[in-house]
C-alpha cells in the first residue's frame, strides 16, 4: 500500500486535464491516473488504413466555449473553420441556410433555401438576439428542466423549420433526435455558435489533448490505470496497485456508489468512399428526411487532399442496435439524397458519447461529496465539452479552497 501525499484525479479526460492545471496553478503536483493508453477521453484522432486522420465520433470545438479560451491556444491548432449554417437536403435538391451576419453572402440562398417561414427566419433573430443578453453562465441557468423541443414549439416555431433545420442540426450536436435536453442547454450551445466560430484542428481533436498535456509539467500521469474501487481515499487498481491519497477529484461517473447511474446517447461515426463532388467548403450537411444519418460532411473540405473521396457521416446508436445494420440504414439514406458512397473505409462506434440529461447547470453547486472526495465531468453539468472543461476546473478549486482552510 502506498501513501499519496498530494490530490490524484481519477479519468484523464477534459474534466481530469483542467482539474490537474487548476491544480497546478495552484502549485499543486498531482497524479493523474487514466485507464486507456493515452489521454483525452472521448477527445481521440485515429488513422485510417491509408493515413487519414478522423476523428472518433466526428467532434468540432465552438470557440466561443469560455473554457476553452481559458485553457487552449486556439491559433496554435491550426483550426479549420466551418461555414456558420449547413447544406440542406429536402425535396430533392440542395438548400443553403447559414448566418447572413457573418457570411453575408449567404443571404439570398439564405432567404430563398425554403426552409421555413419568414415568421421563423424574424423568430430565429428573436431568439439569437436574447441568447446574446447577459453572461454565458446566465442563459445555462434560464431554464434548466424541460425539453429543448417544447421549448422551441411554445416560441411558435413551425413544425417544418424545427424539423428540417433545428433538428436535424442540434440532433447531431446533443446526439438526441428528439431534443430532449433542457432549454437552457440548448439556448447556451446557440449562444455558443452565434458568438463564435465552429472549428476542427488540422491535426484533428487530439491536437487539442496534446496542448494540455504538454502544460501538465507538474502532473504524474499514468497511464494504463484502471481504478476500480475507491473509498475513504483508499484506491485499487485493476493491476492490483494500492493507493491511499486524502485528496481524490473522480471524474468517472461508474466509480461512484450510492449516485444514479449515467444515461447515454451513442453514436455511430462512417468514413464511406465517395465519386461525389465535395460541397467546395468546410460546411455540415443535412439530411432531414433521413432515417438515420444525423449529419455529414466532405472530408477534403476540411482537410484538402489526405479528406479526397472519403465522405464522414454520423448517426445517432442507442443501446442494442445493431452495428452493420446501422451502417447499411445510412448508406442508404446518403443514396437517396443523390450521394454516390461506396465501400465503408472506417467507422467507430461510441456507445457513452454525451450524457443524457434531464437537467443540466454551469457546474457543480457543490462537487465535494465526502470528505476528500470531489467529483467531475459532462455528467455532473450539461452534454458538452465545456461544461466537462469548467467542472473539471472547479472540483479542482474547491479541493484548493478545502484545504487551504484547513492548513494552519
Amino acid at each position: 500500500m502506498e501513501h499519496i501525499d498530494r490530490p490524484v484525479v481519477i479519468g484523464g479526460g477534459a474534466a481530469g486535464l483542467a482539474a490537474c492545471l487548476t491544480l497546478q496553478a495552484a502549485g499543486m503536483s498531482p497524479l493523474l491516473l487514466e485507464a486507456s493508453d493515452r489521454l483525452g477521453g472521448r477527445l481521440r484522432t485515429e488513422q485510417m488504413a491509408d493515413g487519414t486522420r478522423v476523428d472518433v465520433g466526428f467532434q468540432v470545438l465552438l470557440t466561443a466555449y469560455p473554457e476553452l479560451k481559458r485553457w487552449v491556444d486556439m491559433s496554435a491548432l491550426e483550426p479549420v473553420r466551418f461555414v456558420p449554417g449547413a447544406r440542406i437536403h429536402k425535396g430533392g435538391r440542395w438548400r443553403t441556410l447559414a448566418d447572413p451576419r457573418r457570411r453575408p453572402g449567404t443571404l439570398p440562398a439564405t432567404l430563398t433555401s425554403g426552409i421555413g417561414t419568414w415568421a421563423d427566419r424574424f423568430r430565429m433573430l428573436r431568439l439569437v438576439l436574447e441568447v446574446m443578453r447577459g453572461s454565458a453562465e446566465d442563459v445555462q441557468s434560464r431554464a434548466t428542466s424541460g425539453t429543448a423541443l417544447d421549448d422551441l414549439k411554445a416560441r411558435g416555431f413551425s413544425e417544418g423549420f424545427i424539423r428540417d433545420f433545428l433538428q436535424s442540426f442540434f440532433s447531431g450536436i446533443f446526439l438526441d433526435k428528439a431534443l430532449t435536453p433542457p432549454p437552457a442547454q440548448f439556448l447556451y450551445t446557440l449562444r455558443m455558435f452565434a458568438s463564435g466560430d465552429v472549428v476542427r484542428p488540422a491535426g484533428g481533436v487530439e491536437a487539442l489533448v496534446h496542448q494540455l498535456q504538454g502544460k501538465l509539467e507538474r502532473t504524474e500521469v499514468r497511464l494504463q490505470q484502471r481504478v476500480v474501487s475507491f473509498e475513504s481515499g483508499h484506491i485499487l487498481t485493476e493491476h492490483g496497485a494500492d493507493w491511499v491519497a486524502p485528496q481524490i477529484i473522480c471524474t468517472v461517473p461508474s466509480l461512484l456508489d450510492g449516485r444514479p447511474p449515467v444515461r447515454w446517447h451513442g453514436c455511430l461515426n462512417v468514413v464511406f468512399a465517395t465519386s461525389e463532388r465535395s460541397f467546395g467548403k468546410p460546411i455540415i450537411g443535412l439530411l432531414p428526411e433521413a432515417h438515420s444519418v444525423t449529419n455529414f460532411h466532405f472530408m477534403e473540405d476540411v482537410q484538402g487532399a489526405e479528406g479526397q473521396g472519403k465522405l464522414n457521416a454520423t448517426a445517432v446508436l442507442e443501446y442494442g442496435q445493431n452495428v452493420d445494420g446501422a451502417v447499411l440504414a445510412m448508406q442508404s439514406d446518403l443514396r437517396a439524397a443523390g450521394l454516390a458512397v461506396g465501400e465503408v473505409l472506417w467507422k467507430a462506434h461510441i456507445p457513452e458519447a454525451l450524457p443524457a440529461m434531464r437537467e443540466v447547470r454551469p457546474a457543480m453547486a457543490q462537487p465535494k461529496i465526502s470528505e476528500g472526495l470531489y467529483i467531475a465531468g459532462d455528467a455532473t453539468a450539461a452534454p458538452s465539452l465545456d461544461a466537462a472543461l469548467r467542472s473539471g476546473r472547479v472540483a479542482a478549486e474547491a479541493l484548493i479552497q478545502s484545504k487551504r482552510s484547513t492548513t494552519p
